[in-house]
């Protein structure tokens, strides 16, 4: 019976062609003048198997399907598969497609059933763990074991491959100093503050000659002296706010 419903409404088997009546009668209704369009929704018939339809009989005149089962036989074979993974156990250096060429010299395929390139590299792909760890080129660089003691100098220790410890890590940024300002130098700088919060280049030189700071660091002084200042006030004003009562907080005072 029907497997599911289109969008149109139409019954359909999944995976089976459209029957012969119907592809005929599109046919007709498309000989007739009637659209595509219209020929999908009267027949409840998507519009793209209408086109595929109707774009073949135009191709070659053939109204059924194709045959069923036509695909192509499966060209990677276990003997040809076995033989491609001992090529590139051999060399692991070959490509796919000399491997593919190697096949068609030894007479492993026939003339018309050597693998594709994609397909052995499909094949190259799925080999096992251990056996493509093996056809991997390896690296010339000497391997230190670290078990090996005898063959290290006294007192030297060599991290295990892929540890941390065995990867340069980049440097740590390093602790930005806090300067101490003696009291001389803050009672001078909080003096300064409370006359004006924005001191002026000509400000800032007085206060360098007298407190023998650099003037970045009477800058980020007087930065960090406003944002207290500001924090002070706003833990002001929520203490008052939070004093009041509920019934007289909004109320006026008669």
């Amino acid at each position: 019976g029907p497997s599911g419903v289109n969008q149109l409404g139409g019954l359909f088997l999944n995976g089976r062609p459209l029957p012969t009546c119907k592809r005929q009668r599109i046919i007709e209704l498309a000989a007739s003048g009637v659209r595509s369009s219209d020929i999908s929704r009267s027949l409840k018939v998507s519009n793209g198997c209408v086109s595929k339809i109707l774009g073949r009989f135009y191709r070659t005149g053939a109204v059924g399907p194709k045959a069923v089962g036509g695909s192509k036989p499966r060209m990677a074979t276990p003997e040809v598969v076995a033989r491609i993974a001992r090529l590139k156990l051999e060399r692991p250096g070959l490509f796919a497609w000399e491997i593919r060429r190697q096949l068609h010299h030894e007479g492993t395929c026939a003339p018309h059933g050597t693998p594709s390139v994609s397909s052995i590299n499909r094949v190259l792909r799925n080999l096992p763990r251990d056996l493509r760890l093996t056809a991997e080129p390896r690296d010339p660089r000497p391997q230190v074991c670290p078990l090996a003691g005898a063959a290290t100098l006294p007192g030297a220790q060599h991290p295990p491959q892929g540890s941390v410890s065995g990867r340069r890590l980049p440097p740590r940024p390093r602790p930005r100093s806090r300067t101490v300002f003696s009291r001389q130098q803050s009672e001078t700088l909080e003096k300064e503050f409370q006359l004006g919060q924005y001191p002026d280049p000509t400000t800032r030189e007085k206060l360098a000659a007298a407190t023998q700071l650099p003037d970045t660091t009477i800058r980020v002084w007087f930065s960090n002296r406003r944002a207290k200042s500001r924090r002070e006030a706003k833990q002001q004003l929520e203490g008052g706010g939070a004093g009041d009562s509920p019934g007289t907080a909004g109320r006026a005072v008669p």
